[in-house]
Order: structure tokens, then sequence, then C-alpha cells
């Protein structure tokens, strides 16, 4: 046996015997504990959908003096703390949120954690809580808005195994918004503008139904519950779509660097991409010209809109994991129809180009610290400098947008 080959064997002796007692030496005794530990791996095939729900949030609201019927910062506070659990796990495919609940729906195949049901769970829920302390103070300023003391937020998971299921989930849970929302606007109407306690307001309400609430509000509060925002009556979707944004392209002049290219962009380093021959290696770089090109990045946008009908999922038919460039079942699952793939518009005049898949009402523009918007203005007025709206949610970092119907 030569001295090298002797070598390599003595080696490879010694790394098993050290594997082995490495391995012996990180066993106990007291290990046998983990066979107690139940397994809930949910079964495949099968939505998982994470539903978190805010503990004792009633008292929660009146201790930090929550507007009533509804406070836009606390809803915004919320949306903004789902799109952080977006982010980060990007196997969730849409979100719904209304009040102080989210429901994040993982898709199908998700593969996150050997899909345990704790681990998804509590990682979910733990996100969620952090980020919703930790953005608080964006919403709440002053003395009077500190965090009294932590919120807590409970969860749990469902599997739906259709696509119909799924969708009857989330139906349900935005009639289950319209309900109480249609129910705390009347009663904060009848206690603010009309001076009831509030055993009066719940004793007037009691036993009526939508249409004697709508009658209430319009007749007694001066409301028109129709005209109440959509934020508020139909909540908040979440889902993921595409940002795109210009980027310079470098290109050489020179033969030799044929097929080089510097990408030029903010926050990018420019290296030209780098080529197999010696010959192009060697030869220097001479610029010849600069185009612009589009790059995109997923984002995630958030609608307020109706997801009871097909129109939506017909629209976004990737949710579902639909191809929507060729035939096939429709989103409520029978009758065949073709998704139809939307039209697609570029604002160039902008600082930040954004594609607009559906240009009836979501609309994006980015300015020159990255904030994303949402503004109906933008066909109006067409350049950034003029634009201004209040429906701002957060910048990249949190990657949500408002978009607004108009």
């Amino acid at each position: 046996m030569s001295a090298p080959m002797g070598r390599r064997l003595y080696n490879l002796l010694r790394i098993k015997w050290s594997t082995n007692i490495t391995q012996k030496m990180a066993k106990s005794k007291f290990e046998y504990v983990r066979q107690f530990e139940i397994p809930d791996k949910c079964v495949p095939n099968c939505w998982i959908i994470v539903r978190i729900d805010g503990k004792n949030f009633h008292r929660f609201s009146d201790d930090h003096k929550f507007e009533k019927p509804n406070d836009p910062r606390a809803l915004h506070l919320m949306n903004t703390a789902a799109a952080t659990v977006m982010s980060d796990f990007k196997d969730i495919v849409i979100a719904y949120g209304q009040s102080d609940e989210y429901s994040f729906v993982f898709k199908k195949d998700t593969t996150l954690y050997s899909r345990r049901a704790s681990k998804i769970m509590t990682n979910v829920v733990s996100k969620f809580s952090a980020s919703y302390v930790f953005h608080w103070t964006k919403y709440f300023q002053g003395e009077e808005q500190h965090l009294q003391y932590p919120p807590a937020f409970d969860g749990r998971v469902v599997l739906y195994p259709s696509n119909k299921n799924m969708r009857d989930y989330l139906s349900w849970r935005q009639a289950d918004c319209h309900i109480n929302n249609l129910y705390n606007t009347a009663f904060w109407g009848l206690v603010i503008k009309k001076g009831l306690t509030r055993r009066e307001a719940e004793a007037r309400l009691r036993g009526t139904f939508s249409g004697d609430k709508n009658e209430i509000l319009f007749s007694e509060c001066d409301t028109n519950y129709n005209n109440e925002p959509e934020f508020y009556r139909k909540g908040t979707v979440l889902m993921w779509d595409k940002y795109v944004y210009k980027v310079d392209v470098i290109t050489p002049s020179n033969k030799d660097g044929a097929g080089t290219s510097t990408t030029k962009s903010k926050g990018t380093k420019h290296e030209p991409q780098a080529e197999s021959s010696e010959k192009s290696k060697s030869a220097p770089f001479k610029v010849g010209g600069i185009h612009t090109g589009l790059r995109t990045k997923p984002i995630v946008v958030c609608d307020h809109c109706d997801i009871i009908g097909d129109q939506f999922w017909l629209d976004h038919p990737h949710i579902l994991g639909i191809d929507d460039d060729k035939p096939s079942e429709s989103p409520s699952g029978g009758d065949g129809r073709t998704a139809q793939k939307p039209e697609s518009i570029v604002f160039d005049n902008l600082d930040g180009i954004v594609e607009v898949p559906f240009p009836k009402y979501r609309l994006y523009k980015c300015d020159a610290n990255e904030t994303l918007y949402s503004s109906s203005s933008v066909q109006e007025r067409g350049t950034s400098d003029s634009i201004s709206t209040s429906e701002v949610i957060d910048t990249v970092d949190c990657n949500v947008v408002t978009s607004d119907r108009s």
C-alpha cells in the first residue's frame, strides 16, 4: 500500500471513529422522553389555514382608547403585522383579516416545518404578536398611547381538502365581518350620537335583523351604512403581486465583451457578468451604452374587496394554483370556465415603474424613498410630485401597500 493511500485510509478511519464517539456522547439516558411527543403532521394535499385571534381585545381596546366603532390605526397595525408574517412565510398565498383576527392560508403542497401543525401555528402566532408590538409606535404615538401591557393572540390550525372548502371558509369570515361591523356601527351610533347607555343600546338592537339595523342607522343616526368605507365593511385581503422597477443595463462596446453586461440599480453593485472564455476575461471592458430594463420582485399588496363571489377568484387564479395561461377548472370548482388573463399596463412616467395587472382598481407607485403607494390619482395626474394619498400603510420594509378601488 502506498503512503498516500495509507494516509487517506487512516484519515477515513479516524473520522468514522470520531463520529461514533460524538454520537454516543450526544445521547443520554434521558433521551427516551422524546417518545412522548405526539406527531401532528398535517395530512397532504390540504389547504392549511392558521387563524389568529386577539385575546380579551374588548378590554385591550378600551384600555388603549381605541376609536369606536372602528379605529383605522388599530386595523392598519393588524395589516402591517400580517404583512410581516407573509413576508417571512412565502408559502402563504392569501390572508384575510378583520377586527382583531387574521387568517393565513398556506398552499396545499407546502412542506414548511414538515407540515407539523404545532410548529406552523406557533411560528405564525409568535411572529404576528411580536410584529404587532414592534410596529405599535408607528400608529399609536404620544404619552396616552403607550402600550400599557403586552397583547396576546391565540391560534388554531384547520385543514381544508378542496378549493371550495377553503373559499367557503374565507366567505364565512367575510360574512362575519359584515355582521359584526353592522352591529357595532349601529351600537356605537346609538351610544355616541343618540346618547344611549351601552345597556340601552344593546336592548334597542336585541332581536333586530340587518334591515332593522340599517334603518336605525339611517333614521336615528343619520348614517348610510353603504357609504361606510369598504375597509370596515369587507375587511382586508393580503396577497402577492409583482413590483416592477427600472434598472440601467450597461453593455460593452468591444467584441470580446459582447454578451457581458452590468446591471445598475439602487442598492446593487455594478459588476459585469463573468465570461467562461479566457479571452473575454483578459479583454478590457468598455462601455458601449446604457439602456433601461425592468426587474420584478414579489410584494404583498392589500385590498378591501368582495371575496365571496367568483370575480375575485377569476381575477386571481394563481391563489388557487390555477395556471391563468390555459383553460382550467374554474375557481368555484365546477363549470369549466377559463380564468381569463387580465390586461396589464405600465406607467413609465413615474420614478418607479409599477405593472398594474388590474387597472380598474389597483394602481401602485414607488417614489425615491421606495415607499409603495395606492393612489387612484396616478391616472389623473401622472407625475410623482403631485401625488398625495392618505392610504400609505408602510414602506417596502414591510412589503405592504393598500389598493384603492375608485
